[in-house]
C-alpha cells in the first residue's frame, strides 16, 4: 500500500507541474505587455525543464522499490490533493478578470504552493534516475527573477516584492531542511542516510540493466591521534580536505558520502571489475600526496564489487559488511593499503 501511496504522491507532483506549466502558457497569451509576456514564457520553460526531470525519474522508476523517504506518505499525498485543488480554484479566479494584479497573485501561489518540502525531497531521492536533469540547481535563479519580476511591477501589487522575499526565504529554509536530512554538515558530502537513499536505487537499475557495481568503504588512518595530537578543529579540516581529495577521483554518476565518523563510502554505478582496484590504489596515493591540511594523511580501503543477482536492498548491505570487512582487514595489515578480496 505504502509503494501505492508513493506513486500518487509522484503522479500528483507531475500533475502540479504540469498545472503550472498550462498557467504561465495561459498567462503569456493574454498579457500586453511585452516584457511581462516574455517572462510568462521563460517561466512556462523552466517549468517545462521540471517536467523533464519528473518524467524520466518516473519513466526510470517504473519497475523498482521507491525509497521510504516520508514519515507519513498518506498525509503528504492529503496535502498535495489539497494544493493541485486550491491551484485550480486560483486559475478560475483570475480566468474570470485576468487583471495583472490577479496574474501576479496567481504566479506567486502557484509558487509558494511548488515550495512544499516534497518537491525538494524528491528532486534530492530521484536525481540519480533523472541524469543530468535536476530542476534543483536551477531553482535559485527561477526564484530571483520572480523576485525581480515582483519589484518591476510593483506598483500594481506594493506588497508584491515582500512576498517575493518572502518566497525565496521559505525556498532557502526548504532546501537548508531537505539538505539537514541529507547532507553532511561538515563536508557537503552525503551522510548515512542520503547515501542509502540513493545507493539503493541505483542498485535496482544495476540489477535491471545487469551492470557491475563497485563499493568502497574508506577510513582516514589514525584519526584519533590527529585529533589528539593537533586538536578538533584540525581533525575537521583534515575530514573537509580528505572529501574534497576523494571528489576528484569519482565520475559525476558516482555516489560518494560520510558513512560516520572517519569513515566515507563510494558506490560505484556501471563499471568494470578490472578498474576498481586502480581506482582504489589511484585514491590511496591522492589522499596521500595532497597532504590534507597540511598533515601526512593515510586512508584505507575495502573493496566490494559484483553484479546484482538478488534482492538489491539486502545485496547493498551485504556488499557494504564485505567492504566493511575488507577495510578492517586493510587496518590491522598495516594500514594505507587496498583490499580487494578476503
Amino acid at each position: 500500500m505504502e509503494q501505492k501511496t508513493l506513486w500518487g504522491i509522484i503522479d500528483l507532483c507531475i500533475a502540479i507541474n504540469q498545472k503550472a506549466f498550462q498557467i504561465y502558457i495561459k498567462l503569456s497569451k493574454a498579457e500586453e505587455i511585452k516584457e511581462l509576456k516574455a517572462f510568462w514564457k521563460g517561466m512556462a520553460a523552466e517549468e517545462k525543464i521540471q517536467k523533464g526531470f519528473w518524467d524520466m525519474a518516473k519513466q526510470t522508476a517504473r519497475e523498482y522499490q521507491l525509497p521510504h523517504i516520508f514519515e507519513d506518505p498518506a498525509a503528504t499525498k492529503d496535502e498535495l490533493e489539497l494544493l493541485l485543488r486550491k491551484i485550480k480554484v486560483l486559475l478560475k479566479r483570475w480566468e474570470a478578470t485576468q487583471s495583472m494584479k490577479n496574474a501576479l497573485i496567481l504566479a506567486y501561489r502557484l509558487e509558494y504552493y511548488m515550495l512544499h518540502p516534497t518537491f525538494e525531497l524528491l528532486y534530492h531521492a530521484l536525481k540519480p534516475l533523472a541524469g543530468s536533469v535536476d530542476p534543483a540547481d536551477t531553482y535559485d535563479r527561477h526564484i530571483k527573477k520572480f523576485i525581480e519580476m515582483f519589484i518591476q511591477y510593483g506598483d500594481v501589487t506594493p506588497e508584491l516584492e515582500l512576498l517575493g522575499e518572502t518566497l525565496q526565504s521559505l525556498w532557502q529554509r526548504n532546501k537548508s531542511l531537505v539538505e539537514m536530512a541529507m547532507i553532511d554538515g561538515l563536508t557537503g558530502l552525503l551522510n548515512r542516510r542520503g547515501f542509502l537513499i540513493l545507493a539503493n536505487e541505483l542498485s535496482y537499475l544495476s540489477k535491471r540493466k545487469k551492470e557491475n557495481m563497485g563499493l568502497f568503504m574508506i577510513d582516514i588512518d589514525r584519526f584519533k591521534k590527529i585529533n589528539d595530537t593537533h586538536g578538533h578543529p584540525m581533525g575537521d579540516k583534515v575530514l573537509k580536505a580528505v572529501a574534497q581529495s576523494l571528489k576528484t577521483y569519482i565520475r559525476k554518476s558516482d555516489v560518494l558520502g560520510r558513512f560516520g565518523g572517519e569513515e566515507f563510502i563510494i558506490l560505484f554505478p556501471d563499471i568494470r571489475a578490472a578498474a576498481l582496484p586502480l581506482i582504489a590504489e589511484k585514491i590511496r596515493k591522492g589522499v596521500e600526496t595532497a597532504m590534507p591540511a597540511g598533515l601526512l594523511v593515510t586512508i584505507s580501503i575495502g573493496v566490494e564489487q559484483g553484479v546484482i543477482q538478488a534482492d538489491p536492498e539486502k545485496t547493498l548491505f551485504s556488499w557494504i559488511s564485505k567492504a566493511d570487512e575488507r577495510l578492517y582487514k586493510a587496518k590491522t595489515g598495516g594500514r594505507n593499503r587496498v583490499v580487494t578480496d578476503s
